[in-house]
């Protein structure tokens, strides 16, 4: 018979984290057989083709874009039994983020530049902590500041992530000239090739239309977006509040990448509201840091019934699953 702490202990592993995932790609699969799935928001191209127009088959859209989700998945577990953010092994948060990615059918059954934004911030995230005071680091930084200013040319609001990261190198205690230098040379660099080779002509170069455009309210799939992603905002803000005082207990190193995810998640929740008309951009990525701060409060409280809100959670983004089906 199993007990309530063997099915709260049980929410915590890999087995259940991929049972969720299975759960996940079934209900990916009945809302695309249902049809319907739009793509949500309009991404900000200056020069090169948006990812939302690389693949021109709706079943290989749908693929990459599971693909993508589950590569996010191993990402964060990865960072956790790299880095040990957590202070504890779990795989609860890479079962609460493919819940939350089946919560908007638009955003799992469609590859566009949001899955491509949360794969490439979480191996930023990775290159970043990886170089946590190590007076090296500059290649590593480099790259960061080269991928983040390379998609920018796809979509612009990669860019706003570029402060993120050089806040994120203060927190890493690897700010200095060099370090400097070397994420100027990351954001110099991509239009030089660019630019340089052909690739892109500075005369077709615009900026993008920012105003909001009301009647995208008229549209109940953008209502429905704009509700989950409001309850995700919400639920992560108040979680990672739970979890400051938990944070402030940890040692200098552990508390900077906790730091930097925390800041992360804000930083993604406030470019949703500013640049509104693309705010489905930011979804994954915004799903993927809220299962952080939810998977961290539960692994230091895996007290005997702590499966009862984390199932209520996972049922409440199904519940906005079947909303936005039906």
């Amino acid at each position: 018979m199993l007990s309530e702490r063997d099915l709260s202990a049980f929410l915590h592993t890999r087995a259940c984290a991929m049972v969720m995932l299975g759960v996940a790609c079934v209900l990916a699969w009945v809302a695309y057989a249902k049809g319907g799935v739009v793509p949500l928001g309009g991404p900000l191209g200056i020069g090169l083709t948006p990812a939302r127009e690389w693949l021109g088959s709706p079943l290989s859209s749908l693929v990459a874009s599971v693909a993508c989700t589950v590569s996010m998945g191993v990402l964060i577990i990865y960072v956790n039994r790299a880095f040990n953010v957590f202070r504890s092994l779990t795989s609860l948060v890479a079962g609460l983020f493919f819940i939350m990615q089946t919560s908007l059918p638009s955003v799992m059954d469609r590859f566009y530049g949001g899955d491509l934004m949360g794969v490439m911030m979480m191996i930023c995230v990775v290159l970043l902590f990886s170089s946590w005071s190590d007076g090296a680091c500059q290649r590593r930084i480099f790259l960061i500041f080269f991928l983040i200013a390379l998609a920018g040319f796809t979509d612009l609001s990669y860019l706003l992530y570029l402060p993120v990261f050089l806040v994120g190198c203060v927190q890493m205690r690897v700010f200095d000239l060099r370090t400097f230098l070397a994420a100027g040379m990351g954001v110099i660099t991509p239009p030089w090739i660019l630019f340089g080779f052909g690739l892109v002509d500075p005369g077709v170069l615009h900026w993008p239309e920012l105003v909001v455009a009301w009647s995208m309210f008229s549209d109940p799939d953008v209502v429905t977006a704009l509700v989950v992603t409001g309850f995700t905002l919400v639920i992560g803000v108040g979680f990672t509040v739970a979890n400051l005082l938990k944070i402030l207990s940890y040692n200098s190193r552990v508390r900077a990448f906790n730091g930097f995810l925390t800041l992360l998640l804000f930083a993604t929740g406030l470019f949703s509201i500013l640049n509104f008309n693309n705010f489905a951009f930011y979804i994954p990525l915004l799903n993927c840091l809220t299962a952080y701060q939810i998977a961290h409060f539960f692994t230091y409280r895996r007290n005997r019934r702590s499966y009862i809100p984390i199932l209520i959670i996972a049922g409440v983004y199904v519940g906005f699953y079947v909303w936005g089906v039906i």
